[in-house]
């Protein structure tokens, strides 16, 4: 499960000195497709929590994400749709992570969502930032199904991890020299765990009589 104990700004959807919220998208230490699987939270748990509750839901996930400038429309029947999408992103990471095949049914949801063409990047005139625009949320479902055919393309395919808190389940790719990183990110599970860890050195037999 993870943690809301860092301040936020920016691309998080938080506001600078605010302390994230349950509710606020994740970015941190992310690709962008396991950043879209990570709209559905605590999946090692009984109880998951679902960040893209409504359309207007995904409509700021798509602008927080940076895929798009402006927030496109989204209806119900796009909710169910980037659901659909980001399970079989989720489903077909973690058998990355595995190193098994993944479901066909899963890799030909993810083709049909990059077929539609991705937004449209502009560059600002001083060359230093760069715009997105796309019409419609298939636009940046596409941009985020192509991240994840790129990361199955690269060499970061055998680096995909699933998160060492049990209560996470989010996956991420391990891009360290050693292999060695187990966290989704050291600001929420990385901090959670080790809080634990400690909190259980200090707890003995005595403190229980």
């Amino acid at each position: 499960m993870e943690s809301s104990v860092e301040d936020t700004g920016g691309k998080d959807g938080g506001r600078e000195g605010r302390q994230r919220a349950k509710t606020d998208f994740r970015f941190d230490d992310a690709r962008l497709c396991f950043a879209f699987a990570g709209t559905l939270a605590d999946r090692g748990t009984g109880t998951p929590f679902e960040r893209l509750a409504r359309p207007e839901d995904l409509s700021r996930w798509a602008v927080q994400s940076a895929c798009t400038t402006a927030a496109p429309p989204c209806t119900e029947a796009d909710l169910d749709h980037a659901g659909q999408l980001r399970e079989a992103i989720q489903r077909t990471g973690r058998a990355l992570a595995d190193a098994v095949p993944p479901s066909p049914a899963d890799i030909a949801l993810v083709n049909r969502a990059a077929a539609e063409p991705p937004p449209r990047p502009e560059l600002a005139p001083d060359a230093a930032t760069v715009r997105r625009h796309g019409d419609s949320i298939a636009a940046v479902l596409s941009m985020v199904a192509r991240d994840l055919i790129a990361l199955c393309a690269s060499e970061h395919r055998t680096r995909v991890r699933v998160c060492g808190n049990p209560g996470c389940g989010a996956l991420f790719v391990d891009t360290s020299r050693a292999g060695a990183r187990r966290w989704c990110s050291m600001k929420t599970c990385g901090a959670l765990v080790k809080k634990r860890a400690y909190r259980a050195r200090l707890h003995t037999p005595a403190d229980d009589a």
